[in-house]
């Protein structure tokens, strides 16, 4: 199965980028989706993303649609298995890329 690049890029436009801008933090530098900052943090893997996009971590909210406790989760629109499966695929590969543009045109 190939990664839909803009389909993944497109979700994280949406639901990533208000924080996560080109792989960045805006809330907290040490917290960015770059590779050195995924490693020092313990969530370089896809399955790490996954379950940090999900369940959230510190001060980022949990998307998943069973996150809780409620406090610890977005308050916007949850987000289905499936697209966020996608998104971990999407920032793994971006990250390993060096978070190079992506048009979602």
């Amino acid at each position: 199965q190939t990664l839909d690049i803009q389909r993944g890029a497109t979700l994280f436009n949406r639901a990533c980028a208000a924080c996560h801008d080109t792989g960045g933090n805006i809330i907290q530098p040490g917290a960015t989706l770059f590779t050195k900052d995924l490693e020092r943090n313990g969530v370089d893997t896809e399955e790490e993303i996954y379950r940090v996009t999900y369940f959230g971590k510190g001060r980022m909210p949990g998307f998943g649609e069973k996150c809780t406790p409620r406090g610890q989760c977005t308050f916007g629109p949850r987000l289905q298995d499936e697209e966020i499966k996608l998104l971990a695929e999407f920032v793994k590969f971006q990250a390993d890329q060096g978070w190079p543009t992506v048009s979602t045109d």
